[in-house]
């Protein structure tokens, strides 16, 4: 509360915009036409010792080695290094060295051994906090919260490492010691578009997708039902065939709303991971989409019976005339299992 008021009290005095996290405080500013402050071409109205300046009557202890005696255009902030002229944000070198050696020790002590949940606790904080740079990450972080869960908060037992847990956490070593940094851009995607897009499946039939006045439809092959693969798995493989339809339409740098009428599968969209497995597996395959298209789909959930898309996913299908083409590249497993009607 202290620290909000400070800003509310810096930002009455002028100085802003200011954000900040937990203790994590920065300030920015912004050119005007006549200020007394000059930058290359630009000019402002304070810096960084009169904004100090105007909040100096309140003492606060700002800590000696943190933060930078300047504005500058590129920065760290809670851990993460900001470069604002490219508007993109990766982990500061720093940072990776610390991550890839908590990963290590831990792999070392618990890969087949026992552990405490302080010590999952510690490694999930760790990579839920970097998977907003890495979020092909988000589907590899389900088996250890779901481990961590497992202890139902006693934090004296222990208990074995699971498999799968051990085997997600080795993805991140890799994925971190890439030869050139992982880099996230920050792309404006505008107002959410209304492209008129409707997923839907049913386990009677199979999946059907509309955008517009398209429609497109995957029939079910036998094979399809194993342990795991249930209607919320079918609903969210919907979205993900909508992805590599709206990729071969060479959609990108949008905000997109898409309609279901599955919560389950909206609600692991939105998180990034699931405890389903199979689930999580289209979550890998989607996010590397989503990512090199800078596509944010929306999910908004529709009833069934309002949701167009539901008498396509029953085998009711529309005119071949707004048929949509089928993308060359849905993987291969996926079309094991389906067939494009």
């Amino acid at each position: 509360m202290i620290g909000n008021a400070i800003i509310d009290i810096w930002l009455s005095e002028g100085v802003g915009p200011v954000v900040k996290y937990e203790d994590d405080c920065n300030i920015y500013r912004i050119p005007v036409s006549n200020g007394p402050f000059k930058n290359g071409t630009h000019q402002y109205a304070y810096d960084k010792h009169e904004a100090g300046c105007r909040i100096s009557s309140l003492r606060v202890p700002w800590h000696e080695e943190e933060g930078d005696p300047d504005f500058l255009f590129t920065q760290v902030y809670i851990g993460f290094f900001w470069d604002l002229p490219n508007r993109s944000v990766s982990l500061p070198p720093a940072k990776l060295v610390v991550v890839r050696e908590r990963l290590r020790i831990f792999l070392d002590r618990y890969e087949g051994h026992q552990c405490l949940l302080r010590e999952v606790d510690r490694i999930h904080g760790t990579l839920c906090h970097i998977a907003f740079v890495y979020l092909d990450g988000r589907s590899r972080l389900a088996s250890l919260s779901n481990f961590a869960a497992s202890f139902k908060g006693d934090e004296h037992i222990l208990q074995y490492s699971l498999k799968s847990m051990i085997s997600d956490l080795k993805w991140w070593p890799e994925a971190l010691s890439e030869p050139t940094p992982h880099i996230r851009v920050l792309r404006p995607h505008g107002p959410l578009k209304d492209m008129h897009i409707y997923v839907d499946a049913s386990t009677s039939w199979g999946i059907g997708i509309i955008i517009g006045d398209a429609w497109a439809a995957f029939r079910l092959k036998d094979n399809w039902k194993i342990p795991g693969r249930d209607i919320c798995w079918l609903e969210a493989l919907a979205i993900e065939l909508l992805l590599y339809i709206l990729e071969a339409r060479r959609l990108h740098d949008a905000d997109l709303l898409v309609h279901s009428d599955s919560e389950g599968a909206i609600g692991a969209f939105e998180k990034g991971r699931c405890p389903n497995w199979h689930i999580n597996l289209v979550l890998r395959r989607s996010f590397p989409v989503m990512s090199r298209l800078s596509i944010s789909p929306s999910l908004r959930y529709i009833e069934s019976a309002k949701n167009p898309a539901d008498p396509i996913s029953r085998g009711l299908l529309r005119s071949p005339i707004s048929k949509i083409s089928i993308p060359v590249n849905i993987p291969p497993k996926i079309l094991d299992i389906l067939t494009y009607v």
